[in-house]
């Protein structure tokens, strides 16, 4: 009961440092997206994507890096992956990430070996965004003849590790570069807790999140802050080979809105298999895009130590947007 009472206070601090009742009753329309480095919110996996991004209880390997550190915690291998999204409007967005536990760097344990390192595990991610070539325009609208690219940079090295057998944290700091007319650079933190339990019979994994603290962006004489974001979330699994997942996301630049997802795997041998998901992001809605823009969809295959996944993200009238994933355990 020790790792429940302080996740349950940790759920509080966040959300009163968030302070969501004054967001929501302060909140303007014209405030969405209004904080810098947007591309924060772009997620890391397919996966997660195919899954409404509502997989910080659920991940447990290297894109636990950016969905929640505490994750890091449930390696026992090292993991290295790579994710590719054409998103909307030529945008791409590309996220790579390697984890290890610590018991193996320092030599204790061989990696095929390992048991839930007691030193919890290290991880290095790095995400980049790239919005293609604009034509630059002057304050009238017309096209000077010139060109920009907008296009972002990310890196970040976390860790993750249990207090107690069911309850973990972890910790990620982030250098951040922005370049868009201008350019400009900044740090930031995020800070996450889970803890594991049962509802009835079935395994349920609680999650806490605080992501993008502190830091602002200076854009020559313009300041803009981070989009800060407090988390909190659940997995629930109902049968050995399906997971529900469900979160509440709480940003300063948008109402609180929902995510949800559902996940089923099935082995075909010993070293192979593949996965459903599907997913819903209640981000989206409030973007009023019009059209299909809040579902995801996605699959996966695992052979051996290899997983491949895909998801398909669709943007409402935008367009529709693809992720792509490799990961390799080792």
């Amino acid at each position: 009961m020790t790792g429940m009472k302080a996740l349950s206070a940790a759920l509080v601090l966040a959300f009163a440092a968030s302070s969501p009742p004054a967001a929501e009753a302060s909140f303007k329309r014209r405030d969405t997206g209004s904080n810098a480095a947007q591309f924060l919110k772009l997620g890391a996996d397919a996966r997660a994507a195919a899954m409404g991004g509502a997989v910080r209880a659920l991940a447990e390997d290297a894109t636990s890096v950016y969905w929640n550190p505490a994750g890091l915690s449930g390696l026992r291998a090292r993991h290295a992956t790579f994710s590719h999204g054409a998103l909307y409007q030529g945008v791409f967005y590309d996220f790579l990430a390697y984890a290890q536990p610590v018991e193996s760097i320092i030599g204790r344990q061989r990696p095929r070996e390992l048991r839930e390192s007691q030193l919890g595990t290290l991880g290095v991610a790095f995400y980049y965004m790239n919005a293609g070539s604009l034509q630059e325009v002057d304050n009238t609208g017309a096209a000077t003849g010139g060109s920009f690219m907008p296009q972002e940079f990310a890196g970040s090295v976390a860790w993750g590790g249990k207090l107690t057998a069911d309850f973990d944290v972890g910790i990620a700091v982030k250098y951040i570069y922005s370049g868009l007319y201008e350019s400009a650079q900044t740090a930031a933190a995020d800070m996450g807790a889970r803890y594991k339990t049962r509802l009835v019979r079935w395994p349920l994994t609680l999650s806490v999140s605080a992501h993008n603290m502190g830091g602002t962006l200076r854009y020559g004489r313009l300041s803009q802050e981070l989009p800060f974001f407090v988390s909190a979330g659940a997995s629930l699994r109902v049968l050995k080979n399906l997971f529900f997942t469900g979160e509440v996301i709480a940003p300063r630049d948008n109402r609180i809105y929902g995510a949800s997802g559902i996940e089923f795997r099935q082995a075909l041998t010993g070293k192979t298999g593949f996965s459903l998901r599907a997913g819903y992001n209640g981000l989206n809605d409030s973007a009023d895009l019009m059209g299909l823009s809040s579902a995801a969809f996605g699959a996966g295959v695992r052979t051996h130590r290899v997983d491949m996944d895909y998801a398909w993200t669709p943007f409402g009238v935008l367009t529709t947007g693809h992720r792509f994933s490799l990961s390799y355990r080792f």
